[in-house]
Parts: C-alpha cells; structure tokens; sequence
C-alpha cells in the first residue's frame, strides 16, 4: 500500500513538473514569437546562398524577431527551413514570427528602379548597379565584355563587338538581387531594339551600324544641347568623307580613362588606338552608352559644310567650316572661361 502511494506521488510531482515545464516554454516561446519591444520598420537583405543561421541572425540583428534560436527552431518545425528565398525584404513594426516566416516563404520582393545615364562607361554602369544592390560590379562588368553574352543581342553582324557602349541607357526595374548575365543581356536586347528602330535603311556614308553606334557614342559625350547632336554628328561625318582626323576631346577623354577639367596639349598625345588626335577615323569601339537622341543625330545629321565647333561657354556651341573661324571662336571662348 505504502508503495502504491508512493508510486501515485511520484506520478503527481512528475505531472506537475511536466506541466510546470510545458507551461513554461510555452510562455518562452508565446514571448519569443511576440515582435520585438520597440521594433521599427526595417529592410533586410538575404543573399542568394544564406542559411537559416544566417538569415536568422540578420532577422535578429535587424531586430526583427527576438530571438534566431526560435526562429530556426520553428522553420524546422514547419519543414520550410530549405524554402526560404533570397532578395530584399521590408518588414513593418511589430510583424509576427508568422508574418516574418510567410514573407520570407512567399519572397516578397519589391524590383528597385535602376537609372542608367546617357554618356555612361560599362565600368560606371556597374558601379550603379552594384550601389542599387542589383549585382556584383566586377562580375557585370565582366558580363558586359563576355562575347557569349553580346553575342547573343548581335549574333548576326559580321563581327561580335565588344560590349562596350552597347548597353542602353535607360530606367530599369530589377528585382533585387539579379544575376549579372541577366542584366547585361536585357540591356543588350534593348540597344539592339533601338539600334533596329532608329539606323534603318542606308546610313550615311555607308556607315555599318556598329560604326554608327561608336559616332553615336561620340555626339553623346559632346553635346549638351538637344539642338547640337545633329549639328555635332553632321561635323563628324563631312570629317570622315574628307578623311579629316575627328579630334574629338571626348575620346582622348575616354582614352586617359580618367574625367579631366581641362585637357592639356600634352593630354592630346596619349597612345590609344581611341585618340582621334592622332589616328584618322572612328575609334575601335563607342566611348559611352548612348541615348536615342544621339542615334538620331548620327542617322538623320544635320545638312551643313562645318568641320569645327567649340563650346560657346554656355553649353552650346559654336560651329564654323574655317579653320580661321574656328580658332576666332576659341579664343572667345576662352576669354569667357577666365571671367568664370
């Protein structure tokens, strides 16, 4: 009998510590799935290939959730520890272990708006892109150079160019993160959509469209005012047909790889195949990426006899077709630029 009651004793203190203990973590794990005291809206970047410890821990850190043992804990739970996607995430005040899961589950990603400028080098382009969070800058640059890749947008022209000044300026929206060949590729398709759209038929001077994209590339960086690009396109080109250098500032610009106030007579003396100071032609490849505006300028040019023109100190310019002329305007011009 003694030993019955024991037994009944032993079962009631036993039931009572299981009920103490389960009462407990249920109350531990009410608190830790409750939002953080005082948390605030916050914006959490998962990188492709990041496990739940690390996601956790960003969650943690972020203050989105209080504690990254319960939240791995309860993705096991749930068997959606290998379901929880990558990108940028936005999480409200006081959101749920629940809500935080499903966003996660769901991949709630907003696409960020990319804007690429005219007169843009692939290098700076993926500098933005890397500044937005879209990719990596040296894996897009890379991209943007892979022959595959640029060959893919102009598999038909007789030769593969390089991919520089081929990517199209524009506003992109992009979910965030996006593989850097996808990026390079879709810019690639929209400059050759424009490139299709706009050089249709005859160019001028029997120009291919890659050399028409590289004097493109040139009147982007040159002109400032809408009005010059078919003035400025129209000197480039009586300069090809009289086999004139084009001396252009902007590609011995390019050539330095470097922005520069002011040139230097020394500056013009660069070797690169991209100074037109000292070789005759286009250069091997565009300078910049490069707007609609400027393909229109190079496809429908102005109807002129200029072969020089200098800025007026006002970002316009000053066109002439005497070389008498043309140094007459500089000199204004550079009166001007003193009083500055």
């Amino acid at each position: 009998m003694k030993i019955f009651k024991s037994l009944i004793y032993m079962a009631i203190f036993a039931f009572l510590c299981l009920a103490g203990f389960a009462g407990g973590a249920f109350l531990w794990v009410r608190d830790m799935s409750a939002p953080p005291a005082n948390s605030t809206e916050q914006k959490i970047f998962v990188e492709p290939g990041a496990n739940t410890r690390q996601i956790a821990s960003q969650l943690k850190q972020g203050g989105v959730i209080r504690s990254a043992f319960l939240f791995r804990i309860y993705i096991r739970f749930l068997a959606v520890d290998q379901r929880l996607r990558p990108g940028a995430y936005f999480f409200a005040a006081g959101e749920t272990l629940d809500q935080v899961v499903f966003k996660l589950l769901k991949g709630t990603m907003k696409t960020v708006p990319v804007t690429i400028p005219e007169g843009t080098t692939n290098a700076q382009v993926a500098e933005i892109l890397q500044n937005a969070g879209i990719c990596n800058a040296r894996e897009f640059e890379e991209a943007s150079f892979d022959p595959l890749i640029v060959g893919k947008a102009f598999s038909d022209w007789e030769l593969i160019p390089s991919g520089e000044g081929l990517l199209f300026p524009d506003t992109y929206n992009f979910n965030r993160p996006t593989s850097a060949k996808k990026v390079a590729e879709r810019m690639f398709r929209l400059m050759r959509y424009q490139i299709e759209r706009i050089f249709q038929g005859q160019l001028p001077q029997n120009l291919s469209q890659y050399e028409a994209c590289i004097l493109a590339s040139i009147v982007e960086k040159e002109a400032v005012k809408e009005e010059d690009r078919p003035m400025i396109a129209s000197v480039f080109l009586n300069r090809l047909r009289k086999k004139i250098k084009l001396e252009s500032c902007a590609t011995v610009l390019y050539a330095h790889g470097e922005h520069k106030d002011r040139l230097l007579f020394e500056d013009l003396k660069i070797e690169s195949p991209h100074n037109t100071y000292k070789y005759a032609g286009l250069p091997p490849t565009p300078i910049s990426n490069f707007g609609a505006a400027s393909m229109l300028a190079v496809a429908n040019p102005a109807e002129t006899d200029f072969l020089y023109f200098v800025s007026d100190g006002n970002q316009g310019h000053r066109f002439s077709k005497s070389l008498k002329d043309h140094n007459r305007y500089r000199k204004e011009f550079f009166r001007i630029r003193k009083k500055k």
